[in-house]
Parts: C-alpha cells; sequence; structure tokens
C-alpha cells in the first residue's frame, strides 16, 4: 500500500517539474521574440530618421528657411550639424533657392544598435526666385552615418555618393 499512495505523489512532482520546464521555455521564446521587435523597430526608426533628414536637406525655401533648418538640426548631430548651421544657410539665402524633394527609397547597409549606416535615394526640384532659368531637377543620393544619442537616432554624417 505504501508503493501505491507514492505513485501520486511522484506524478505531481513530475508534472510540476515538467510545468516549470515548459513555463521556463515558454519565457524564453518571448523574451526572444520581444528582443528581434525592440531591433526591428531600432531599424526601422534609423531609417526613418535618414528618410526624413534627406527631405528636410531637399525641401528649403529661402522665404521659410529657419523652420526648416531647425527640422534639419533636430535630426543630426556631429559634423553634420556643424556644416549646416552655417553653410547651408547662407547658400539658401544667397541662391534665393526654391526647393521641393521626393523621397524614392532608404535602406540599412549596417546596423549595430547604437550605429547605422544607410542609403538614401532622393530627387529634387530646384528653383530660384530671383533667376529665369527653368527649375532644375536634380537626383541626390546619400550615404548617412547615423548614431543613437539618448535614445534618438540622429544623422552624424551625410556624403553625396555618385
Amino acid at each position: 500500500m505504501r508503493d501505491v499512495r507514492r505513485a501520486p505523489v511522484r506524478l505531481n512532482v513530475a508534472l510540476a517539474l515538467l510545468s516549470v520546464g515548459f513555463a521556463g521555455l515558454g519565457w524564453l521564446a518571448w523574451q526572444s521574440r520581444a528582443e528581434e521587435l525592440a531591433v526591428a523597430a531600432d531599424r526601422q526608426a534609423a531609417m526613418q530618421t535618414a528618410a526624413t533628414h534627406a527631405i528636410n536637406l531637399l525641401s528649403l525655401d529661402h522665404r521659410t528657411l529657419d523652420s526648416t533648418l531647425d527640422r534639419i538640426l533636430a535630426t543630426s548631430t556631429g559634423e553634420a550639424r556643424a556644416g549646416y548651421e552655417t553653410t547651408l544657410r547662407q547658400a539658401t539665402l544667397a541662391n534665393k533657392s526654391q526647393q521641393t524633394g521626393v523621397l524614392r527609397g532608404t535602406g540599412l547597409t549596417s546596423f549595430t544598435g547604437t550605429t547605422a549606416q544607410a542609403l538614401v535615394v532622393a530627387d529634387s526640384v530646384i528653383d530660384w526666385a530671383d533667376r529665369d532659368d527653368p527649375a532644375e531637377e536634380r537626383f541626390t543620393r546619400w550615404r548617412m552615418t547615423l548614431v543613437k544619442e539618448s535614445g534618438k537616432w540622429l544623422v552624424a554624417k551625410a556624403e553625396l555618393v555618385r
């Protein structure tokens, strides 16, 4: 009789251990999926920053330059930011240009979680307020280096690619 009573106890212990094991496996699978989703969201955020930055660079208007420049500076840091604050303002005001950009594509070529490289393809039409020249179409390709600072992706370098 003694062995008959121990069988349900052993069965209950075995079932409890199996339950704990399956719960642990489920938690590991959930944790892995959560990490995959976080990385995918981070990659998407980096690409979105590169795309937004490009469109802002190509949508300049000498009449509303301050607000556009603020948007450009909000998505840039380091070398890129320093260059925009002076040269972009001077060139746009001196040429009295009006430019409208259209994004064609963005993709990441590398991604580490804190840095990324993006390729951006965009087109623009440029018109000059004080010239009789026809508007000019330009096809622009960039290689952008992005860094994650304080949880936000920013463009640290934007190089034109030919």
